[in-house]
């Protein structure tokens, strides 16, 4: 911008020079036309309006005034504040009242009702307690083969003969399945005869017993028995399946 200033004033002044120089070479031409001399066209013509110059500044990129305005890098930007929480409600301190639990009514048992038990294992149980030799349980296989009564005919059964051969006591109890009765108790009197043809021969006091064996059917309950305590085995047998 100052250079272009300096060249207009420049070129005014040397314009205004070459005026002044031929206006001295003529001196007549000083009196004859002072209008010329007092108001040179070309200094006029030439010379810039200041207003010319302020165009130069606004064009300047670096002279809008957001760019000159100084930046606070430093200011830290606004937080928000974090809501306090709300304090929880505190725990009653009081007891809660313990519900007392309904005690239940005991059934009264009615005369006629008897425990649920097992029949033919509840017999045994019982005849068990009772001074007996040693016995042992004979299975499915041992049965057919002394009584000819197949298992599958009854629905539970216990069968105890003696461990050692001086001695002919013998229990059978089952519960037979319904229409098998009369071939159960076809198996005890073949067993009970095959008793019969051993003893008779041998140990007479093991033969009596033998001979006044006891056989009780109640219902589908069964029992067949050898022994001193046959009569109280009967006793014992009625009680759970009458």
């Amino acid at each position: 911008m100052n250079h272009r200033f300096l060249a207009l004033a420049l070129a005014g002044t040397m314009t205004f020079g070459l005026l002044t120089a031929c206006g001295g070479g003529n001196g007549d031409g000083i009196s004859q036309t002072p209008d010329a001399v007092t108001t040179p066209p070309a200094v006029e013509s030439t010379t810039p309006a200041p207003e010319s110059s302020s165009p130069i500044v606004e064009e300047s990129p670096d002279a809008s005034p957001e760019s000159s305005a100084p930046v606070d890098e430093s200011a830290a930007p606004s937080s928000t504040p974090t809501a306090k929480p709300s304090a929880s409600a505190k725990p009653t301190t009081q007891p809660t009242a313990t519900p007392k639990p309904t005690a239940k009514p005991t059934p009264t048992p009615t005369p006629e009702s008897k425990p649920q038990t097992n029949a033919v294992q509840s017999t045994w149980d019982d005849i068990s307690k009772l001074s007996l030799p040693n016995l042992t349980a004979m299975d499915d296989a041992t049965l057919s083969a002394m009584y000819g009564i197949n298992a599958s005919d009854l629905e539970e059964y216990v069968c105890m003969m003696p461990l050692m051969g001086v001695h002919s006591t013998e229990f059978f109890i089952a519960e037979v399945k319904d229409g098998k009765m009369d071939t159960v108790k076809a198996g005890i009197a073949k067993r009970q005869a095959d008793l019969d043809a051993q003893w008779s021969q041998y140990l007479p006091d093991q033969y009596e017993l033998v001979k006044n064996y006891k056989l009780v059917t109640n219902g589908n309950y069964v029992l067949f028995a050898i022994s001193e305590y046959a009569d109280k085995a009967v006793s014992i047998f009625d009680s759970y399946t009458k």
